[in-house]
């Protein structure tokens, strides 16, 4: 065993004693904190030095000086008030983090290339994603604790979309949680020209978690799981029958069948490994701890009909892009035509929203067109800069083959979008 520095050494061995609420998995704990003595993560590069002749920072009288980390050994020295927790005690009761197989060769090498990769050149992004996790992080530690799932796995959208509500990938995942339309469709939410749940976290995040619950159901492995979460079950079924032989389905299966998984899935579960051991303990990796944005705070009301979200944020007295921001999901700028469509808005503001809503007349809370002769849906969609999909979303009862002259179409973009009348 190579030599243990003396401050790591103390982190691996006062664990102290167990609870016995731990269960079974505990003492497998135990072995792996202390397995995982021999590794220390690789050292920090040194900090650049201040250029020569820099001026001097005025500060306010009674302003403290900021705490500029110095380096000791190669890894930077904390404020003696804060003692950085190594990243298997705090994992120590997470079954994905426990894993025999998180020791394997092959998936350490990829998770110290991820730790090196977050604390250098992509250091900034990262931090950005833990800033914005601070927004939804309390609504989806309560979501994992109602099914019992792993916490570790609030930390899934950092590398799925560096928890941008908004993120969409080449191939068309979209969301926090990165599901294409199909899935999200089987799952439940509603994905089409007006309304987009994949983009709303208080919506996406339970189907998240409850297709999880059932993919980790179907493969009893929680490495499995997150390969079948990222490729595919049917993939990852298809590649275990192939390849798996008469291998129990456990963790270490997935070390047998990923030279036959996609790349990108090869990499997923160190790149996840690496998240959450950098994410949930940064200061012990040299990085500063970062501020988190405060939780997100709303009221909801309903909307009956077609409403454009600027009309809306005029009746709730808000600006509309604050509107925009805690209702991703309306992509297209409007509520649905039919029925009444649940919309947030910013705490405080439901209350006497309805009246003055109602105050608006319905002619003034979309914009129309007029169908004039010769007109298709798609010269109208065109004329408006907008996808035909989406005005068929906005006008469900209209027939394009049967247009009629004179039909009135709602269209969907906010006032200020509109082209120049003539």
């Amino acid at each position: 065993m190579d030599k243990i520095p003396p401050a790591f050494e103390r982190r691996c061995f006062r664990a102290g004693p167990l609870r016995s609420a731990a269960g079974w998995y505990g003492l497998a704990a135990v072995s792996l904190l202390l397995a995982g003595c021999a590794r220390q993560p690789p050292p920090l590069p040194p900090a650049p030095a201040a250029p020569a002749g820099d001026a001097p920072v005025r500060r306010e009288p009674g302003e403290r000086a900021p705490v500029v980390p110095s380096l000791v050994e190669g890894r930077r020295a904390l404020p003696e008030a804060v003692e950085p927790l190594d990243p298997l005690e705090l994992a120590a009761f997470d079954p994905i983090m426990t894993s025999p197989t998180v020791r394997e060769e092959q998936i350490q090498r990829r998770i110290d290339w991820w730790l090196e990769y977050w604390r250098g050149r992509s250091t900034a992004p990262f931090q950005r994603g833990l800033a914005r996790m601070g927004q939804y992080q309390d609504f989806v530690n309560a979501e994992l604790a109602k099914r019992g799932l792993p916490e570790s796995l609030v930390y899934l959208p950092l590398i799925e979309a560096n928890y941008y509500t908004t993120a969409v990938s080449p191939a068309g995942a979209a969301g926090l949680w990165q599901f294409m339309p199909h899935t999200a469709r089987g799952l439940g939410l509603r994905v089409d020209g007006i309304v987009d749940e994949r983009f709303d976290p208080f919506a996406a995040t339970p189907a998240a978690l409850d297709y999880i619950v059932h993919l980790n159901r179907r493969f009893g492995s929680w490495f499995l799981t997150l390969a079948a979460y990222n490729a595919g079950p049917s993939r990852v079924e298809s590649v275990i029958r192939r390849h798996g032989g008469d291998h129990p389905r456990e963790d270490e299966l997935f070390t047998r069948i990923r030279e036959r998984l996609p790349a990108e899935t090869r990499d997923f579960i160190p790149k996840y490994l690496a998240a959450v051991q950098i994410a949930s303990t940064p200061a012990y990796y040299g990085l500063p701890n970062p501020v988190k944005s405060p939780p997100v705070r709303f009221d909801t009301t309903a909307v009956e009909g077609a409403a454009t979200l600027d009309v809306i944020a005029r009746a709730a007295g808000v600006g509309e892009e604050e509107v925009e921001r805690l209702n991703p999901h309306l992509h297209a700028g409007i509520t649905s035509a039919r029925g009444s469509t649940t919309v947030r808005l910013p705490e405080g503001r439901a209350s006497g929203f309805g009246t003055r809503f109602a105050t608006i007349p319905p002619h003034e809370r979309v914009a129309w067109h007029i169908v004039s002769a010769g007109e298709t849906l798609t010269h109208i969609a065109r004329y408006y800069r907008i996808s035909v999909d989406n005005l068929r979303a906005a006008n469900p009862d209209v027939e394009p083959r049967r247009l009629q002259i004179g039909a009135r179409l709602v269209i969907p973009v906010p006032s200020r979008a509109l082209p120049p009348s003539d």
